[in-house]
């Protein structure tokens, strides 16, 4: 990938500055139109893409996934996909980044709209992890996206409820969906317990989503021992994966 296709920082920082200050000069005020282009997102990566063809400028600081923890060991770049082990579907996870130039040259703006429309890390306002599966040739097989279970505790009580807006990326129609049984000690959180498996197969690809809400064993609303509330002691999540049905080892 290299040269022929790397757009340094500095470049991205000076192109966004320059749009800033051109909008900012055109309508002679904050509240003015800003021209930011478009940024490439996860969801346009479409099975069978060479990791070579991934927008590195775009996507940013490529390391071996850990399906939904931190990312693992860093790899450079995405053609160094083979430095990360494989998962039992032969397909390596590797965890990336959106590039936040824009984000920081907004900021740097105090343009808080623009702030806003840069944050690309989020669904629903929620932070998000993300990951693209890479099968050994080398394509893009598939990706995931999972709520990050570090984001603050008022965001990530409702993180659950993105699973609503992964469904409704992909229609309406054709979800098998399953409430699962709750485990051991787990119990829901103000009368309201959620763990649901959600699956559809449509133009080749298997779609899961799946999301968790109640407390894991051990948690509760108060402590036992000192009657305070807790904080941040509860299972809220929303996770999506998508994968061509042909890509998976069987």
């Amino acid at each position: 990938m290299g040269a022929r296709r790397r757009v340094g920082r500095s470049t991205l920082a000076t192109t966004a500055l320059v749009l800033i200050v051109a909008g900012a000069g055109a309508g002679g005020g904050g509240g003015a139109a800003r021209a930011e282009p478009p940024m490439p997102q996860i969801w346009d990566v479409t099975p069978g893409t060479p990791v070579g063809d991934l927008p590195d400028e775009a996507f940013v600081d490529p390391a071996c996934g850990t399906n939904g923890g931190p990312p693992g060991l860093p790899v450079g770049s995405f053609e160094n996909f083979a430095r990360c082990r494989p998962e039992s579907s032969g397909l390596r996870e590797i965890w990336f980044r959106y590039d936040d130039e824009f984000e920081y040259i907004a900021r740097a703006a105090r343009d808080e709209d623009a702030v806003a429309r840069s944050n690309a890390m989020v669904v629903l306002g929620q932070p998000v992890i993300l990951s693209v599966l890479v099968d050994p040739a080398g394509l893009v097989q598939g990706y995931r996206i999972i709520t990050d279970p570090h984001a603050d505790e008022e965001r990530r009580m409702y993180a659950y409820t993105v699973a609503i807006a992964f469904k409704a990326r992909f229609g309406a129609d054709g979800w098998a969906c399953d409430q699962l049984a709750p485990g051991e000690g787990e119990t829901p959180i103000t009368g309201l317990f959620v763990k649901k498996r959600c699956r559809k197969v449509a133009d080749g690809q298997e779609i899961v989503v799946e999301s968790r809400y109640y407390y894991k064993p051990g948690q509760s609303l108060l402590d036992p021992n000192t009657g305070l509330p807790t904080v941040n002691q509860f299972e809220s999540s929303a996770r999506m994966q998508m994968v061509a049905v042909d890509a998976v080892r069987k």
